[in-house]
C-alpha cells in the first residue's frame, strides 16, 4: 500500500498534487534554511551583541535593497514565456528566453557594480557613515551583485527540477553556518560576517549555473510526457517579455523595499538596538515566511502551466484548495510563535533580546496574513496580469510609509510592527478581491 501512494505522488498529474510534489523539494532546503538560520542567527547576535547586530543588519538591508533596484529578477518570465516553448517542444526558442535572462540579469548587476564603486564614497561622506560601515557595505554589496543566480533558478523552475533548484538553495544556509562557525573559533567581526553573507550567495548562484549546465543537452528532460503533445507556443515579443518583466521586478522590488526599509528607517528614527531587536523578530517571522515561497513559487509555475492550457477549471480548482490549505498552516504556524517564540529567543539569543517578542508576535501575524494569500499573486501573475499586481504591492507600500509616519515617532518599533500588519492586512484584502474578480473573468457564468 505504501509503494502504491508512493508511485501515485510520484507520477500524479493532478495539480494539487504537482504544486506539493515540487514544494517538498523547496521544504528540504527552505527547512535546513529555517532550521540552520535560528543557529547562525544565535551566532551572529551573541557576537556582536544588540548594536553592533542592530548595525551588521542596516547594512545587509541597504545592501540588499541596492541589489533589488539593479539585480534584475528573471525566474518568472522564464517560467511564463519558457514553460509553453517547452511544452511545445521549442528547445532553442527557451534558450533564447533563457540567454535573454541571463544577459539582463547579468548587465543589471554589472551596472550597479560600477555606480556603487563611484557614488557610494561621496554619499558616505555626505551622510556621516563611519569607514566601518562603508567599506562593509560595499564589500557586501558588491559580491551580492555579482551573484547571477534568479535566471538559473527560472531555467530550473520551467524545467521542472525543483529538486535541484532545491540543492543549490540549501548552499546559502550551510555556507553561512560553516562561515560563522570559522569566525566564532577565530576572529567574529563584521566584515568577516559581511563577507560569509556575500559568498554564500556567489557559491549558491555556482551551484544552481552547474545543475543548468548538466542537464543543458535536454531541456525538457523532467517535463511530463503528455505535455510534449501540447501545440507550439509563439516566441514572445521583445516588448512583451521586458513589459512582463518590467512588473515582475518592480513588484519585487516594493516586497523587498517593505521587508528591509522599515529596518532602515526604524534604525534611523529610533537607533541601532531598536533596528537590531526589530530585524531579530523579523528574521524569526520570516521562518513562516520561507514556508510561503516553498509554496508560492510551484504555484506560480503550476498556474502559468494551466493558464497556458487554457485549463481554468483545473486552475480555479487549485486556487481555492491552496487558499484553504494555506489558512490551516498559518493559524497553526502562528500558535506555534505563541507558544514557544518567548523561550526561543531567550535560547538563541540571550536576555537581552527578550524585548523582541512582542514585535515577533505582530510581525508573524503580518507573516500568516501574507502566507494565508500565497497564491493570490501568482495567480494574478499568471494571468497576464503583473502589472495589476505591481500596482496592489505599490499601494499596499504606501500605505505602509503612510503608517510608519504616523506610528513611528510616537511608539517606536512597536509602532513599525503595527504599521507591518495593517497594511499587510489591506494589501491581502485587494489581493482576495482582484483574484476572485480574475477568476469570474476567465470562467464566466460559473461560480468560485
Amino acid at each position: 500500500m505504501a509503494r502504491n501512494f508512493l508511485n501515485s505522488w510520484k507520477t500524479s498529474e493532478d495539480s494539487l498534487v504537482r504544486v506539493f510534489r515540487n514544494s517538498a523539494w523547496l521544504f528540504s532546503s527552505k527547512g535546513v534554511s529555517a532550521i540552520l538560520s535560528l543557529f547562525y542567527l544565535a551566532v551572529v547576535t551573541r557576537s556582536l551583541g544588540v548594536a553592533g547586530f542592530g548595525t551588521f543588519i542596516l547594512i545587509v538591508s541597504t545592501g540588499q535593497i541596492v541589489a533589488a533596484f539593479f539585480r534584475v529578477q528573471t525566474w518568472q518570465a522564464i517560467v511564463q514565456f519558457g514553460t509553453p516553448l517547452l511544452i511545445g517542444g521549442d528547445r532553442n526558442g527557451f534558450r533564447r528566453i533563457a540567454r535573454r535572462g541571463f544577459f539582463v540579469e547579468a548587465g543589471g548587476g554589472l551596472l550597479a557594480c560600477v555606480l556603487m564603486w563611484f557614488l557610494l564614497p561621496p554619499l558616505a561622506r555626505q551622510f556621516g557613515l563611519e569607514p566601518d560601515i562603508q567599506s562593509g557595505l560595499l564589500t557586501y554589496t558588491l559580491i551580492l551583485l555579482f551573484a547571477v543566480r534568479s535566471t538559473p533558478t527560472g531555467i530550473l523552475r520551467a524545467q521542472d527540477r525543483f529538486r535541484d533548484g532545491a540543492i543549490g538553495d540549501v548552499a546559502i544556509p550551510v555556507v553561512r553556518m560553516a562561515g560563522a562557525i570559522v569566525l566564532v573559533l577565530t576572529a567574529p567581526t563584521m566584515m568577516g560576517f559581511l563577507i560569509v553573507w556575500g559568498v554564500s550567495e556567489l557559491v549558491c548562484a555556482l551551484i544552481l549555473w552547474l545543475l543548468v549546465w548538466r542537464r543543458g543537452s535536454n531541456p525538457d528532460g523532467h517535463l511530463p510526457a503528455q505535455l510534449s503533445q501540447q501545440p507550439a507556443a509563439e516566441m514572445p515579443t521583445r516588448s512583451l517579455f521586458f513589459r512582463f518583466l518590467l512588473a515582475t521586478n518592480l513588484s519585487h522590488l516594493l516586497n523587498v523595499i517593505r521587508e528591509r526599509f522599515v529596518v532602515i528607517i526604524v534604525g534611523l528614527f529610533v537607533g541601532a538596538v531598536a533596528a537590531g531587536l526589530f530585524r531579530l523578530a523579523d528574521q524569526l517571522a520570516n521562518s513562516i515566511n520561507r514556508l510561503t515561497e516553498i509554496f508560492a513559487r510551484p504555484i506560480f509555475a503550476e498556474l502559468s502551466r494551466l493558464y497556458g492550457q487554457k485549463n481554468f477549471d483545473d486552475l480555479s480548482r487549485l486556487f481555492f484548495r491552496s487558499l484553504r490549505i494555506s489558512a490551516i498552516a498559518g493559524i497553526s504556524m502562528f500558535l506555534v510563535l505563541v507558544l514557544l517564540g518567548q523561550p526561543l529567543i531567550h535560547l538563541m539569543s540571550g536576555s537581552e533580546y527578550l524585548a523582541a517578542y512582542p514585535l515577533l508576535l505582530l510581525l508573524a501575524a503580518a507573516t500568516i496574513i501574507n502566507l494565508v494569500g500565497v497564491g493570490l499573486e501568482p495567480l494574478i501573475q499568471a494571468s497576464d496580469r503583473a502589472g495589476a499586481a505591481f500596482l496592489l504591492r505599490l499601494f499596499s507600500l504606501l500605505v505602509l510609509l503612510g503608517l510608519l509616519a504616523v506610528l513611528l515617532p510616537g511608539y517606536a518599533a512597536t509602532g513599525a510592527a503595527v504599521a507591518m500588519l495593517l497594511s499587510s492586512a489591506l494589501g491581502a484584502a485587494m489581493l482576495l478581491w482582484t483574484s476572485w474578480t480574475l477568476l469570474k473573468e476567465i470562467r464566466p457564468g460559473q461560480s468560485a
